[in-house]
């Protein structure tokens, strides 16, 4: 009866084991990618500071100080209207310098690490007065004097205008929390798990060779699916962003954020592909 039971047991096993595995490969993806993006600041800013040279971001930045330099001062709308032509110009032609793009480097290490202190529940980091996590960029722009004098305009506040982004809602840090801390702390081994249950359900499997070439099926389905998810669910990830200039700069974040994952995906595939072709050759070689 005890020989009976084991041999009904370990093929049970090895098949949660397996399904494990194969289910968790694109999970446990994503998650390194999340440790590495929401934990550490420096990896945060290599990876975004680009987005700042991208034409769409320069543009909704451009719309950002226009806005910004219009809301700092009360004008009459005949004014405004004669001014937003010439301060348009202005703006496209700043937030193309590289001092933007200094500022908006600085501007992400600042905001991720605030963005750090909100998920690890830290009393000392601020919020706007909407509880969101805000992205705060100052621009010193000597060139908007000339411009806002013509209409007579001295404002500290309008010549050196401050962007504010805001990235994350109240509503969405509950959220954010628990991703975080799953993350943090199991982000890195995710890939050594599965790679653990899939050496534990072709250990206990019966017919190994034929387990690890449906668990390398399975990785092969799940980096192409990965892959596919990331493609698919572009625009419907940046339609959930409801403000127009953040929704541009997370349309050109996800593209240069999903670059990893896509990587990710390709070693997936490529590992799946020579387990395939080893587990093809062995069972050549044995009917031989």
């Amino acid at each position: 009866m005890a020989q009976q039971s084991g041999g009904v047991v370990r093929p049970v096993i090895s098949l949660v084991c397996g399904v494990l595995a194969v289910v968790l490969l694109p999970l446990s993806l994503v998650a390194v990618w999340a440790s590495i993006m929401l934990t550490r600041t420096t990896v945060f800013v290599d990876e975004l500071t680009p987005v700042v040279r991208e034409p769409q971001v320069q543009e909704a930045l451009a719309d950002g100080v226009v806005t910004g330099v219009l809301g700092a001062v009360t004008l009459q709308p005949a004014v405004e209207q004669v001014l937003e032509g010439p301060l348009r110009q202005v703006a496209t032609t700043v937030v193309a310098d590289p001092r933007v793009a200094t500022a908006w480097a600085g501007a992400l290490r600042s905001t991720h690490r605030q963005f750090v202190g909100v998920l690890e529940g830290r009393a000392d980091t601020g919020l706007d007065s909407r509880g969101r996590v805000t992205m705060l960029i100052p621009l010193e722009i000597p060139e908007l004097e000339q411009v806002l004098s013509q209409v007579g305009v001295t404002d500290p506040a309008a010549l050196r205008p401050t962007l504010e982004i805001p990235l994350v809602a109240a509503s969405d840090l509950a959220t954010a929390k628990r991703v975080y801390a799953v993350a943090d702390a199991w982000g890195v081994w995710a890939p050594v798990l599965v790679a653990a249950l899939a050496l534990l359900a072709a250990a206990l499997a019966h017919r190994r060779r034929a387990t690890i070439g449906w668990i390398a099926f399975g990785w092969l389905l799940g980096g192409v699916g990965l892959a596919s998810a990331l493609m698919l669910g572009r625009a419907p990830a940046i339609d959930l962003v409801r403000e127009p200039v953040v929704r541009t700069l997370a349309d050109a974040a996800y593209g240069l954020s999903a670059t990893w994952l896509y990587a990710a995906s390709a070693v997936a595939v490529g590992v799946s592909v020579v387990l395939l072709v080893g587990v093809a050759v062995s069972g050549r070689s044995r009917r031989r």
